[in-house]
């Protein structure tokens, strides 16, 4: 075993005009083997179905669905390693440098084992009159003999075989990314997609806002710990017109919930069978190093380096769906309802807030939008709805623009941007238009800050 004493690294300019995107240099000691320095580490687009470079580079890819980049390490001529041990040792660089995805070995087990829906869809035999909503969404995939009996009794036309297989199938789908059993939803109702599949995000749920059922999505905690208070609000008043039971954890706080972003942040992704089923760590074996992981680890960003196609940064957003281009987005909001145009007035970013700005809703932009800020809002001032602006409780704006427009805001009551952007100057020069008290005051200390709100809380004691 050659054992690893010191990796250090070098960061390097980007340069298109390079063949092989260089991203990082790696100097490696050992205690037990001559030093390698000037080890290239570096990105490049996949030309061939090979695993190897026509130079001898073993790639790691950096979505494995999606080939289309591989990122390597190119040893000095001079290195006397084995193929497999310039594998390991590329790894171990990669992951130490860790900085435009994750790498990992392709053969590793978990990656054998990935659900085939197809294959699988395939082997269930489908009764002719089968009915995606005849097994009811809160059936898990684990099926207890009464519940089963049941089942049959209620459903005489499916057998213990085919309930069994089936609950199990449409689990493993919603264990996929949306986009993966999107041609699969025929067979499952979407009120369990709803309920038990943690990656639907409100983009997607807005685009599938037809099939939505508000009724199990509320129970799904990992979806609403990321929704925005303009879908959490759109749950609540759709359960009331349905005349729905409203969720017991919340159906005494509703304001909170609607408006709290930490709301249900402490819950883990929903894992049915995490009873049955051990997960398996990837934990990589070293065959021919001794490494102690981390201690060497790169500090940086893959932002540092401009260029580098992370596909998480570039092409898909945190959530893995891939970002939309202009002309997807046209044919999309040219298709939406005007349900859908409210909901995702109220999440879009500036640059689609600005190219529908005249087909978008307005209230619901300058009521929830979080990316509102001074210089989007000076540029659309003759579209923004002051009024619903000051409702806003998740955007940022600075004092001058709170002074500028300070006479278009609603004074008849307390407006709450105002109060979460308040600052004892502005209170001084303002103090007989903006309404506040110590008890709202305290409502908002944690926007304030707190040596702001104690000099607004000095201001108020003495006016009173």
């Amino acid at each position: 075993m050659l054992k690893i004493k010191k990796i250090e690294f070098i960061k390097t300019v980007y340069d298109e005009s390079l063949s092989h995107n260089i991203f990082s240099i790696a100097n490696i000691e050992f205690s037990n083997y001559p030093p390698i320095n000037g080890a290239l580490l570096y990105w490049r687009k996949n030309n061939s179905r090979s695993d190897f470079t026509p130079e001898g580079d073993y790639k790691f890819f950096y979505d494995m669905s999606n080939l289309r980049y591989y990122a390597s390490v190119k040893f000095p001529k001079n290195t006397k390693l084995s193929r497999d041990q310039k594998q390991e040792l590329a790894y171990i660089l990669l992951d130490e440098r860790g900085a435009i995805g994750s790498y990992s070995f392709k053969t590793h087990p978990n990656r054998k084992k990935k659900f085939k829906p197809e294959k699988a869809l395939a082997k269930l035999n489908f009764p002719e009159d089968f009915n995606v909503k005849s097994i009811p969404s809160y059936v898990g995939p684990i099926i207890d003999e009464l519940d089963l009996n049941e089942l049959v009794k209620l459903n005489p036309n499916l057998s213990k075989k085919f309930i069994l297989d089936y609950c199990f199938w449409r689990y493993s789908l919603t264990k996929l990314h949306p986009t993966e059993f999107e041609k699969y939803l025929p067979y499952v109702d979407f009120s369990y997609i709803c309920y038990a599949c943690d990656l639907l995000t409100e983009n997607y749920l807005i685009d599938h806002l037809d099939q939505v059922d508000v009724a199990t999505l509320q129970y799904n905690y990992p979806v609403l710990s990321q929704l925005s208070a303009s879908f959490k609000k759109f749950i609540v008043d759709e359960l009331r017109r349905l005349n729905k039971e409203i969720n017991p954890h919340f159906s005494d706080e509703i304001d909170l919930f609607i408006e709290d972003e930490t709301y249900f942040s402490e819950y883990s992704t929903i894992n049915l069978l995490e009873d049955f089923i051990e997960e398996e760590e990837e934990i990589v074996d070293f065959l021919f190093f001794e490494f102690d992981r981390g201690q060497y680890k790169w500090l940086g960003s893959e932002h540092l380096v401009k260029g580098i196609p992370s596909l998480a940064c570039q092409l898909y957003d945190d959530m893995g769906f891939k970002r939309r281009t202009n002309k997807e987005m046209d044919e999309i909001i040219d298709a939406y309802s005007p349900m859908q145009i409210m909901l995702v007035s109220a999440i879009l970013e500036p640059h689609w807030l600005h190219r529908y700005r005249e087909k978008l809703d307005w209230h619901a932009i300058c009521s929830y939008n979080q990316y509102l800020d001074d210089e989007f809002l000076n540029a659309h001032v003759k579209y923004v709805e002051f009024e619903s602006l000051g409702h806003n409780l998740w955007c940022s704006v600075t004092e001058s623009f709170i002074e500028k427009y300070i006479n278009q805001f609603n004074h008849s009551h307390p407006v709450p941007i105002i109060i979460r952007h308040l600052t004892e100057q502005l209170y001084l020069n303002y103090k007989d238009t903006i309404k506040i008290d110590s008890d709202l005051l305290f409502q908002y200390y944690d926007s304030v800050g707190d040596e702001e709100y104690h000099r607004l809380q000095n201001r108020l004691e003495e006016s009173s």
